[in-house]
């Protein structure tokens, strides 16, 4: 009869199973404790503060609370919330951890950035949470590496041309990898999808999948965000989330090569309102870029070279800025010495929706139309010699009306 009984009941507890993890992952979290450390804090700072916000996946997260951080180089946080959800921990403007929301978290971060050349990149940073939660770490793990593996193959790439050793640069052209940095980021990231199969936090992942084009990806990112939507009431982010894929897309659709570039005012230095389509008949190279961004200073001199060899000949640039501190602004123009037309955006978050950028420096170049001829992420290069290619192809003088119209608002 034990064996009997035992028979009987090992199916029931199997079937019970799928149900009770399902009944878990509709439960609705109501409040956590989030815990942590720096290892470092901003000696310029007399006060250090570690802020907790919301990531609501369609825009700028949104602050929830700020601590100081104590002698002891600790903090915490008594997070009440609607139900589950994204949260990043943004410890002194400097360090990053990315959390899922289901139960008490705790990290360890570096905070202040010790490095002689300081980058406001973080490192990765493990948070200590649920089953869930461990997702996004692994997620983090991956792009972090990624961007890491990547930045090492540029430069190899970079420094092999350079080089006069053609065995190293026939090495890199010929060598066979078991997975391209591309594939091996895809197989990861997909397995982690996997894994985690219907669960709420994918929505951290699908942000970043279905990308601004029409096809398989962003149709497989649309219907993992229809299921959780329907498996999950309570996780209003989907939606939000769905609309802005929707949003960008249609935007991406206006940015592409021969659309007219999107006409904007903003505001120069002198706090007047000044425009891009006042530089009509002429290839305008627009820069979007900051005072805090170490790329997008190190490609000015190169701009400017090509502004010098082609201003005759009907050619400006235009930098847009999107600091937030005007100050900071004012000092990098000065130093930078840009003879150009300066702009800095009144919003920075909806400029970069606008013009579908998330880092920079981005460059769009502009013919005489007033139409976009290439977009340019970061500037490279093979970026610079695209743009002198096209303007070697279709420059000419200046109109006298263009040329006094670019004097009048330079800088």
């Amino acid at each position: 009869m034990k064996k009997v009984v035992l028979k009987m009941w090992m199916p029931l507890a199997l079937l019970a199973t799928p149900l009770a993890l399902l009944a878990q992952q509709n439960k609705v979290v109501k409040s956590i404790t989030v815990k942590g450390s720096v290892e470092f804090t901003d000696p310029r700072q007399e006060v250090n503060k570690v802020w907790l916000m919301k990531e609501n996946l369609s825009g700028k997260p949104t602050p929830v609370d700020s601590v100081v951080v104590g002698p002891d180089k600790t903090f915490t946080f008594k997070l009440k919330q609607d139900h589950q959800g994204i949260y990043t921990i943004n410890a002194m403007y400097w360090d990053h951890a990315s959390f899922w929301s289901d139960a008490d978290v705790k990290v360890a971060m570096r905070g202040y950035d010790t490095s002689r050349y300081k980058v406001k990149i973080p490192h990765y940073n493990f948070v200590e949470g649920s089953a869930d939660n461990n997702f996004i770490n692994q997620y983090v793990l991956n792009s972090e590496n990624n961007y890491r593996r990547g930045i090492d193959d540029y430069n190899a790439a970079y420094y092999a041309k350079k080089s006069t050793d053609t065995n190293f640069t026939h090495y890199l052209d010929t060598r066979k990898v078991y997975s391209p940095i591309n594939e091996d980021y895809e197989q990861r990231q997909n397995l982690l999808m996997r894994v985690y199969k219907n669960r709420p936090v994918t929505i951290y992942a699908i942000r970043g999948m279905a990308g601004t084009e029409a096809g398989e990806r962003y149709d497989k990112a649309m219907g993992l965000l229809e299921d959780l939507m329907k498996t999950y009431p309570w996780l209003t982010e989907a939606k939000a989330l769905k609309e802005t894929i929707i949003y960008n897309m249609n935007q991406a659709k206006r940015l592409k090569n021969g659309q007219p570039m999107p006409s904007v005012k903003y505001p120069t230095p002198d706090g007047t309102l000044a425009g891009l389509d006042q530089y009509k008949g002429k290839y305008l190279l627009v820069d979007f870029w900051a005072s805090w961004c170490g790329p997008c200073r190190q490609a000015i001199p190169h701009v400017k070279e090509i502004y010098e060899a082609y201003k005759d000949k009907g050619f400006a640039v235009a930098s847009i800025s999107i600091d937030t501190d005007n100050n900071a602004w004012k000092k990098a123009m000065k130093e930078e010495n840009m003879p150009w037309l300066q702009l800095l955006s009144d919003n920075k978050d909806n400029t970069m929706k606008e013009f579908q950028f998330s880092g920079i420096p981005t460059m769009y170049l502009v013919d005489p139309a007033g139409n976009i001829a290439e977009r340019f992420t970061g500037f490279t290069e093979e970026a610079a010699a695209k743009v002198k290619s096209i303007l070697e192809k279709g420059t000419t003088a200046a109109p006298k009306k263009a040329a006094a119209a670019m004097s009048m608002t330079s800088f």
